[in-house]
Parts: C-alpha cells; sequence; structure tokens
C-alpha cells in the first residue's frame, strides 16, 4: 500500500545511487541484515513480488510492494545509516545534508499515525487517482502497462500481431472517453462542459489547464493515429514501434481513467453503509461469509473499471479504523470485498498489522475472519503466509 510517489522514488534512486543493481556500500550480507533488523525479508519475493534480485530492485520490490510503515521505517533506517556513516568517517562525496534530511521528510510523510490525521491529510484532499508504475535506470525505461489494456490485447502480442495489438488499444482509449463523455472524439470529448467528468473538477489553475490541454492533444494524436490505421490495410508492425504506440495508449488511457468522481465515491460508500444498517448482526454475517451479500447490490458501473477499483482501494486502505466499533469495521471490510481484486498480499498483511482496541480496552475489530476466508476462496494468489496462517490460528482459537 505504498504512497510513494514516482518522483520521490526517482529522488531516491539517485541518492542511494542504484544504478548497476547497487545501494549505496551495502554488500549483499549487509544489506539483509540491515532491513532483517527492522523485521523486513527483502529478500522474500513472494511479500515483495517482482524487478529482480538485485539490491536496488529489492529495494524496488519494496517499494511497490510493501506497506506505508516498512518502507517509512526502512528510509529512516537508511538517513539514520548515512549518518553514522558519516560521523564514523566513512564520506559519501555526492550525498548531501540536505538530502539525507529530505530522506527523512519522505519518511515522514508516509506516516499518518492515526485515522484523523489520514482524514485531514493533503493527500486526501484531492481526487483519488491510479497510476501505472515506471521505473528508470540509466537510460532505460521499464513502464508498466495499464491493466485494462494489456489485458485487451495480451492475445494478439502472443501471436505477434502487433498491427491489431495497436489498433485495439487505440479502440480502448477511444471507447473510454466515449463512456465518459459520450463522444469517442478527441476533438468533442475534451470541451469545456465534459471536465469534471474526465479529469473529477474543472481546471483551477493555468498550469491545471495547460495539463488538461496535454491530456487533450495525447487523444487527439492517438484519434488521427488511429485514423490513419482505419484507412489501411493491415500490414506487419515492427514490433519495437508497436511498443512504443501502446505506451503512449497506456498513458493516454491511465490520464483520463485515473479520476473517481466524488458522486460515484459517495454513492459507493452510501450504498454498503445502507446495506449493512438493514441487516442484524447475524443475517448481516450469514449474508457476509462467502460474499453472498455482493448479489444483493447495484454498485455503479464505473467500478466495472479496473482503474476506478484500484483508486477506491487506495482511499479505502488509507481510511480503514478497527477502533471504533463492530458496524464500523463490518462496512470497512464489506468495501474491501467490493474491491478484493484489486488487494495484494501487501495490503492483506497491512490489515492484519492494524490496531483493533479501542479506547476502553475493547477490541472491535469484526469480519476480517469472513473476510479473509473470502479472499482465500476467491483469490487464492493474494493471500501470503502471514494471512493464511491468521486464518489458521483464529479457527483454532475459536475452536477451544
Amino acid at each position: 500500500m505504498s504512497g510513494l510517489s514516482v518522483a520521490h522514488r526517482m529522488y531516491l534512486e539517485a541518492v542511494l545511487d542504484m544504478t548497476g543493481g547497487y545501494v549505496l556500500d551495502f554488500s549483499n550480507a549487509s544489506f539483509a541484515n540491515f532491513f532483517r533488523e527492522l523485521n523486513i525479508d527483502i529478500y522474500d519475493i513472494e511479500r515483495y513480488p517482482g524487478f529482480g534480485d538485485s539490491k536496488a530492485n529489492r529495494i524496488r520490490a519494496l517499494w511497490k510492494g510493501g506497506s506505508e510503515v516498512e518502507i517509512s521505517a526502512s528510509l529512516h533506517a537508511l538517513a539514520e545509516y548515512l549518518d553514522a556513516r558519516k560521523a564514523a568517517g566513512v564520506s559519501y562525496a555526492d550525498i548531501t545534508d540536505e538530502q539525507v534530511e529530505r530522506i527523512r521528510t519522505i519518511s515522514q510523510s508516509l506516516m499518518r499515525t492515526t485515522p484523523e490525521e489520514r482524514a485531514t491529510s493533503p493527500a486526501n484532499d484531492a481526487h483519488a487517482t491510479f497510476t501505472t508504475e515506471a521505473t528508470l535506470a540509466a537510460n532505460k525505461i521499464q513502464i508498466e502497462i495499464h491493466e485494462d489494456i494489456y489485458n485487451h490485447i495480451d492475445q494478439y502480442l502472443a501471436n505477434g500481431d502487433y498491427f491489431h495489438a495497436v489498433e485495439e488499444s487505440y479502440k480502448l482509449v477511444r471507447e473510454s472517453l466515449r463512456e465518459k463523455t459520450g463522444s469517442e472524439k478527441a476533438t468533442d470529448a475534451f470541451s469545456a462542459s465534459n471536465q469534471e467528468k474526465i479529469f473529477g473538477h474543472a481546471p483551477q489553475s493555468a498550469a491545471e489547464k495547460d495539463f488538461y490541454d496535454g491530456v487533450k492533444y495525447l487523444n487527439m494524436s492517438i484519434q488521427f493515429l488511429r485514423n490513419e490505421k482505419a484507412h489501411t490495410p493491415a500490414a506487419p508492425l515492427e514490433p519495437n514501434l508497436a511498443l512504443h504506440y501502446i505506451s503512449v495508449a497506456s498513458l493516454a488511457y491511465d490520464l483520463i481513467t485515473r479520476y473517481v468522481s466524488d458522486d460515484v465515491v459517495q454513492k459507493t460508500e452510501e450504498l454498503i453503509s445502507a446495506k449493512r444498517r438493514s441487516l442484524s448482526a447475524s443475517a448481516f454475517y450469514r449474508l457476509f461469509k462467502g460474499g453472498k451479500w455482493l448479489e444483493s447490490i447495484d454498485l455503479p458501473d464505473d467500478l466495472n473499471s479496473l482503474s476506478v477499483r484500484k483508486v477506491l482501494k487506495k482511499k479505502w486502505l488509507a481510511e480503514v479504523d478497527f477502533t471504533r466499533s463492530y458496524d464500523h469495521s463490518n462496512i470497512m471490510v464489506m468495501r474491501l470485498e467490493v474491491v478484493a481484486d484489486a488487494l495484494t498480499k501487501a495490503d492483506l498483511d497491512h490489515l492484519l498489522e492494524l490496531p483493533t482496541v479501542d479506547a476502553h480496552g475493547n477490541d472491535q475489530e469484526a469480519g476480517m475472519l469472513p473476510f479473509l476466508e473470502y479472499m482465500q476462496q476467491q483469490f487464492p494468489e493474494k493471500m501470503s503466509n502471514k494471512s493464511t496462517t491468521w486464518i489458521e490460528d483464529k479457527l483454532r482459537e475459536n475452536e477451544t
């Protein structure tokens, strides 16, 4: 559930000298020991999947898949490490005191110790967004193609049909514009009256207006590039060029689907809360088991998009509070079942680390067991060792 921004990741990679797979002057052994002291197994590819085995790739995997607590603690420890090495006479000529202090600032920005602080954080004042991952190493950029795009064109890529892979990726962008605005033509879709539908709000500054125009022109380029292909016979397309075209489509799609309107968020949350309020405790747990309650609720059509579900996942994970009441905890896990396919192993582990005892010493956690059983049944690949063991321990506890 990392809140580490792309800008922060790029900054940290530069300061920590992560080119070539290295991180500062760590050896493999000292690197593993450094994180072990933080109770982080940095080489656990199940907990922190992807990237690779180098020290730089392991920390990138932590930044992508780790919890904010883990990432914040590790950044703080790295800043302390740099200070300690400097005090011991080891000089990092290219790392200034200001840069070390900024690492601490980034660490602190990830930590919001109470639900109230999370709710009032500037990050929650803006419309929730989701952006695909991108990493930089020397002059090579590794871009994660938007999942909606990739799932739509993977059959063409697998067959080497790059022409239709590009054509279909452009088609998906235009279809998304049509769903949002009623027009798939970028020249019409980006009218002033549609800005709130696409971006969540009208531009608040000249700079934001320039950004909106930039997204408009990017989508216009897709419109005209697709028109050119639509009026020419299908022909073999050079793979390298095709992948560049697809990355442009992914960016355009990302920028027009990453905003979720306040109306959709409010309507979804109200539907979930109303469903819980309509049920007695016994009726709720009977319907909640196995996710049966989801069959009796009509969610907004916007939630059919994985991008929207990822946006809501990020928002709701930041708002989870298991210390208020049983009913409130129920609503928190109901929300998470709505976006279950967007959750990760690290997300589930994070939930298990949250406090559950209120100010009076009463445990207010409720619904976690049927929620994790639902995840285990529907999405077994998302279950970590920790979440699986938690279920087993809880079931044994209930038997005694």
